[in-house]
């Protein structure tokens, strides 16, 4: 196939780097195209577009895997974007999370200019992006969704249509907003075991083999470890979709309490300049609770 790509970042690098080992013709844009992603992909052998549009005319399908809902938007109706240059059939895949009001509007706009316009974002973190394990949660028509299947598969393992436009990305907030409160609950029960004097090797001996057990958890319990707070999902990302999830939430007029109380505890940690760390830096409200009071 001959694939389009925007977004080179954690994730879209990873993604486009898949596309041309599974033995496509792949042209990848990136608003900064100076980047060492970029020429790593250009010496694998993709083509790089110098504008959206440019991307979307000589691609069967175009993915997208930007940082938020007006990176989207910019590529799609921007100047040079890729609605202008959609054909009669031609798909358009967003791995973004952004609102799924906006999904469904971008569908309709999408539809309108002759193509279609599926969301499909995606989870399983940069590991998951490099070893082209994904899970990926798909909105759009059937027909849509058939046709995206072939391209899907070089990305993603687990792959669900799970309905109309908007859907994933529903799906894709509800995924996240429970990995957000998973994370809370995992760095608050860990902070309360260290308190109390236990190790943390200890204490992940027991939890990893209960019911405490999770993604999440094992995750944190990893970066406390090895002290790395370099993004793999970044504090400011978790947060958005947070953010998006309660939005959504009010609009279908239903409440999160729990969810909302999170969102505060990330919202802390970005007012103290973490938001380009790894979530798991949400830890560090705890452990610095415990050095203030002299706790070990």
């Amino acid at each position: 196939m001959r694939l389009g790509f925007a977004g080179l970042g954690i994730m879209g690098q990873r993604m486009a780097a898949n596309l041309l080992r599974s033995g496509h013709s792949v042209t990848v844009y990136n608003r900064t195209a100076d980047r060492p992603e970029v020429r790593a992909l250009l010496d694998a052998g993709a083509r790089v577009a110098q504008t959206p549009a440019e991307l979307a005319a000589g691609a069967e399908i175009v993915g997208i895997c930007v940082t938020d809902g007006a990176a989207v938007a910019a590529l799609l109706h921007g100047p040079h974007g890729i609605l202008g240059a959609l054909r009669a059939g031609q798909l358009v895949a967003d791995h973004s999370t952004i609102a799924p009001a906006q999904a469904r509007a971008l569908a309709e706009a999408a539809a309108a200019a002759g193509g279609e316009f599926l969301d499909a974002p995606v989870t399983g973190g940069d590991r998951g992006a490099a070893a082209g394990t994904l899970t990926i949660m798909v909105g759009g028509s059937k027909d849509g969704f058939a046709r995206l299947a072939p391209y899907l598969r070089c990305v993603g393992k687990t792959i669900v249509h799970v309905g109309p436009s908007g859907q994933g990305q529903l799906v894709k907030l509800v995924n996240n907003f429970i990995g957000g409160i998973a994370l809370a609950g995992a760095a608050e029960g860990l902070w309360l075991g260290l308190r109390g004097g236990v190790p943390l090797e200890r204490m992940m001996e027991v939890l990893s083999a209960g019911s405490a057990q999770s993604v999440s958890l094992q995750l944190l319990a990893d970066r406390m470890r090895s002290g790395d707070a370099a993004p793999g999902f970044s504090l400011r990302n978790r947060l958005k979709d947070m953010d998006l999830a309660m939005r959504t939430a009010q609009e279908l007029a239903a409440a999160l309490p729990v969810g909302g109380a999170v969102a505060e505890l990330f919202r802390e940690r970005l007012a103290l300049g973490e938001g380009d760390l790894d979530q798991s830096v949400l830890v560090r409200r705890y452990l610095a609770q415990g050095e203030n009071q002299g706790a070990g």
